[in-house]
């Protein structure tokens, strides 16, 4: 036994100086080869770079960050379609009218919350201090107090309005503090009065700005819906509205749960109704659905999406790969004799092959790293095209990402590493001995 585990602890030892040894043997042959070096660094690097910017832009609309970290369990109700009772017939499609929610949405059991929001991006009413000297324009979510036990919101001073506020139509303000820093040179200004579109608000609470990207939540200021006459405005026997609902799915349910319980509600609702009937379609749809259809009618189809998302990345990646592999291919020739005397001195085609894998290992781990950097660098170059959303510029932040992130990113460099070495590498380890030395 003790001679055994002498046995392994010395291979292992071995394994290590091997390894060490490639390693070194890696970098002398970077130096040896600069430019075919540069080329497949770089390679790597750019390939990894276009991958993760792809891989970014989808995390930052999808994934959980604050304010929205709830996005797994979040669904949306965001647009509804009536139709004439007697024909059919198609009569308006837009946001919901608050009867329609009352009826349909907020008695939901599949749902532990629900949140009513308005939110016109287009028109900007203007916020201003009471003298009227600092002004500022400024997007308006009319919402409720359920808002605030949704969406994770860090409060700079202040609180956030109650169920009192909300149901007894009090005028208090939620600001940014982008909003309060321009209106009164500071972020704590709770208690102060604020001017929109020339009625009079009182400051509640002031909360850290918002990303863009966190589009459900973001605004520049937060009401009651209450206090706005617009959530009054129903049509269509109360089907269509100015209203959206975001809801939290209860644990044990699910969205075709929920989708078969809001139906049920809708045939009890149309059945009150003389004219009109209502049609919710496939709502509530997940954060990944309403980020890609948005507020369409029909049924998002994500098979079709994860395929186009597979066939731009599998293309992104061959590329590099068949350029890499013709250059890794030219260099295992210029080593054929080396390799071949490393055969004849007993090394066995596994030893040449997990040679020039661990080999290009370190190119690619380099490229990985540098297409990191890369990414990040052309995020914040590009800007002002890549990351502009629906409500105009977004940013940023680490908080956005995960280790799935660069997980994902090293894992590619691992595939590259695969295909444009492995593939190469086995074809010039079965090489004859003989031929090798001698080419």
């Amino acid at each position: 036994m003790f001679m055994a585990r002498n046995l392994y602890n010395w291979k292992q030892i071995n394994n290590s100086n091997m390894i060490k040894q490639y390693i070194k043997q890696a970098i002398r042959l970077l130096r040896e080869n600069k430019l075919l070096s540069v080329i497949s660094i770089f390679g790597t690097a750019l390939a990894i770079c276009m991958i993760m910017v792809i891989i970014i832009l989808y995390v930052v609309k999808t994934a959980p960050f604050r304010p929205e970290t709830n996005r797994s369990r979040t669904c949306y109700f965001t647009s509804i379609l009536s139709k004439g009772k007697a024909d059919n017939r198609r009569m308006s499609y837009g946001a919901i009218g608050i009867p329609y929610i009352k009826a349909c949405i907020l008695p939901l059991k599949s749902a532990e919350i629900v949140t009513i929001v308005s939110r016109d991006d287009r028109n900007k009413p203007m916020a201003s201090t009471m003298d009227g000297l600092n002004i500022y324009s400024a997007v308006i979510s009319q919402t409720d107090d359920v808002f605030w036990r949704l969406f994770d919101f860090d409060f700079i001073d202040g609180k956030a309005f109650t169920a009192a506020d909300v149901k007894s139509e009090i005028k208090n303000a939620i600001i940014s503090e982008t909003v309060a820093r321009k209106l009164f040179g500071t972020t704590h200004c709770t208690g102060k009065q604020i001017k929109l579109d020339f009625l009079n608000y009182r400051v509640a609470g002031v909360v850290k700005d918002v990303s863009r990207f966190a589009d459900k939540a973001w605004a520049d200021i937060w009401v009651p819906y209450t206090t706005m006459d617009s959530y009054k405005n129903s049509y269509e026997e109360g089907i269509n509205g100015s209203m959206k609902c975001y809801v939290l799915l209860k644990k044990g349910y699910t969205r075709d749960d929920m989708h078969k319980e809001v139906l049920r509600l809708q045939a009890v609702y149309n059945a009150t109704l003389k004219d009109f009937k209502a049609d919710i379609g496939y709502q509530p749809r997940s954060q990944t659905e309403q980020n890609i259809s948005g507020d369409n009618e029909k049924e998002t189809n994500m098979s079709r999406m994860y395929i186009r998302y597979g066939i731009v990345l599998f293309v992104l990646l061959l590329v590099p790969v068949l350029n890499l592999s013709g250059i890794t291919l030219s260099r295992m020739r210029r080593r054929m004799p080396e390799l071949g005397v490393r055969r004849a001195y007993g090394a066995t085609k596994w030893n040449i092959l997990w040679q020039v894998l661990n080999e290009n290992l370190v190119y690619t781990l380099i490229g990985g790293v540098i297409g990191l950097a890369f990414s990040y660098v052309a995020m914040f170059m590009l800007k002002d095209w890549l990351l502009m959303s629906s409500l105009g510029q977004a940013g940023i932040t680490l908080g956005m990402f995960s280790w799935l992130v660069f997980a994902i990113a090293f894992f590619f460099c691992l595939l590259l590493n695969l295909l444009s070495a492995g593939i190469p590498a086995w074809r010039v380890s079965r090489n004859n001995i003989t031929d090798s030395i001698n080419s």
